[in-house]
């Protein structure tokens, strides 16, 4: 008797097995696409200095290259600052060549956001050789959209002098103190008007989609994911954006080689530590899975994993 009920209730246990153990709906378990990202490459054929690995980031990229090539990855971003930039364009051409001989050969796309330190080299020569129409743009994949910013649209450093982004940004500096705009250097920049109307364009057309929206720029926009002094100019402006859009899942940008995180308004916002920072072969790079309901960053090398769900705003 003592058996036969031992029996019973292992009987009873075992139906709930299933429900323990149950896998994940297919939505959740199956993954809609992967892609590699990685920001502030920096590379440039000179010597350390600091924490600052020029030469060796080149190597680093080539580990980083060599793992994503093995992954079933549909394209990969880059977050700015490709090259750090030499004493003459063409020593800045060699690097940036140098770069591109590795992102290039790699089997799926690689999608280019522009940092400051790209502006090395001409606008103008720039965007045609990273296949660029333009510097800000946006791109689908299985109902998540992208959108590129120019986050040195206005800027000092990424025009020639007399051009009109130029001037304005030269008046923007003149008109905005450090001591009151941390963010107000000559290597950072902000949206012009053109763009932000774009930007208010596409996440107003997602939004009505369904789409979920994840920004990349170089710049961050909120100092509790990265530090006050890399804020793109108009921060504000552009946060508000953000915050206004249902849409927006993620923001994830350079700049601060630091890295860094910060949740608000329901949007995840990601400094992605930068790959100049690391020793040859370690690098700092990711592997970023899409799902109907998150995002999961895994981090490489000096790179930190994050888990991003989609939250109800």
């Amino acid at each position: 008797m003592r058996c036969t009920r031992g029996l019973r209730r292992l009987a009873s246990l075992l139906v709930l097995v299933p429900a323990w153990f149950a896998p994940c709906p297919a939505s959740d378990a199956e993954p809609l696409f992967r892609f590699g990202l990685v920001a502030d490459i920096q590379y440039a054929d000179k010597d350390t200095a600091g924490s600052r690995h020029y030469r060796a980031s080149l190597a680093s990229l080539r580990v980083c290259a060599r793992r994503w090539a093995g992954l079933p990855l549909e394209f990969a971003i880059q977050l700015g600052d490709v090259i750090d930039g030499r004493d003459t364009l063409d020593h800045s051409r060699e690097d940036l060549e140098a770069v591109l001989g590795i992102l290039d050969e790699l089997p799926f796309p690689v999608r280019h956001v522009l940092g400051n330190h790209c502006f090395s080299l001409p606008r103008s020569e720039l965007l045609p050789r990273l296949g660029l129409a333009s510097a800000w743009y946006s791109f689908e994949r299985a109902g998540w959209r992208f959108v590129v910013l120019d986050a040195l649209d206005e800027s000092v450093c990424a025009w020639p002098e007399g051009s009109a982004h130029r001037t304005r940004a030269r008046a923007w500096l003149d008109a905005h103190p450090r001591a009151e705009h941390p963010s107000a250097y000559d290597w950072n920049g902000g949206l012009g008007t053109e763009q932000l109307a774009w930007l208010r364009k596409e996440l107003a057309d997602a939004a009505r989609s369904g789409a979920k929206v994840v920004v990349l720029s170089h710049l961050p926009v909120l100092a509790a994911a990265s530090t006050p002094h890399h804020l793109l100019w108009n921060h504000a402006e552009v946060l508000a954006l953000l915050e206004a859009s249902p849409a927006v899942v993620a923001y994830l940008a350079g700049h601060d080689h630091s890295g860094g995180y910060a949740l608000h308004a329901g949007i995840h916002f990601v400094t992605l530590e930068g790959m100049v920072e690391s020793p040859a072969g370690e690098g700092a790079y990711a592997v970023v899975t899409a799902y109907e309901d998150r995002l999961e960053i895994e981090g490489i090398g000096g790179a930190t994993s994050r888990s991003l769900p989609i939250l109800e705003r």
